[in-house]
C-alpha cells in the first residue's frame, strides 16, 4: 500500500498540531493564557472618614502574614502625589495578612484575617476601603 503526497501531509499536520498543543507551555491553546504582570494582592482605598478626601499621603501602610511582611506604597492620582488615594501591595503572595495603616494626626487602621487568593495565574486582589479618623 502506497501512501500519497497528499495523505502523508494530512498525517504530518495533524502530528504537528497534536504536538504544538501538549507541547505548549502556556496553555494558550487550551484555554489558559496567563499574563506576565504582576498583580497586587491587596489594594487599599484610603479617604479622610469626615471629609471622604483622598487620604494615602503620607500613610504608612504594612501588610504582614506568619512569614512575610510588606510596605505597602501609595499610588499618586495625576501629578499632585497628595491627591493619592489608593495604596498597593502583597504583589503575587497569597496568604492571610493583617494590614495595619498608621498616619500623623490620625487614628491607627487595622484589619485582621485579609485572605488573598490564588487562581491558576495571578493572585485575586482584595479591594479595601480605609475611613481614617482624626485624633482629637
Amino acid at each position: 500500500m502506497s501512501v500519497t503526497p497528499l495523505k502523508r501531509n494530512t498525517v504530518l499536520s495533524a502530528l504537528c498540531f497534536v504536538a504544538v498543543v501538549y507541547g505548549c507551555k502556556d496553555d494558550a491553546l487550551r484555554g489558559r493564557i496567563c499574563t506576565t504582570e504582576a498583580r497586587t494582592g491587596i489594594q487599599i482605598a484610603v479617604r479622610d472618614a469626615a471629609t471622604g478626601a483622598p487620604a494615602a499621603y503620607g500613610v504608612l501602610a504594612i501588610a504582614q502574614d506568619i512569614s512575610f511582611t510588606d510596605t505597602l506604597r501609595a499610588l499618586p492620582y495625576g501629578t499632585d502625589p497628595q491627591s493619592a488615594l489608593t495604596m498597593v501591595g502583597v504583589y503575587e503572595r497569597p496568604g492571610v495578612y493583617t494590614v495595619i495603616l498608621m498616619k500623623p494626626g490620625y487614628r491607627d487602621w487595622m484589619r485582621t484575617n485579609i485572605v488573598v487568593n490564588k487562581d491558576e495565574c495571578h493572585v485575586i486582589t482584595v479591594q479595601l476601603d480605609a475611613r481614617l479618623e482624626r485624633t482629637p
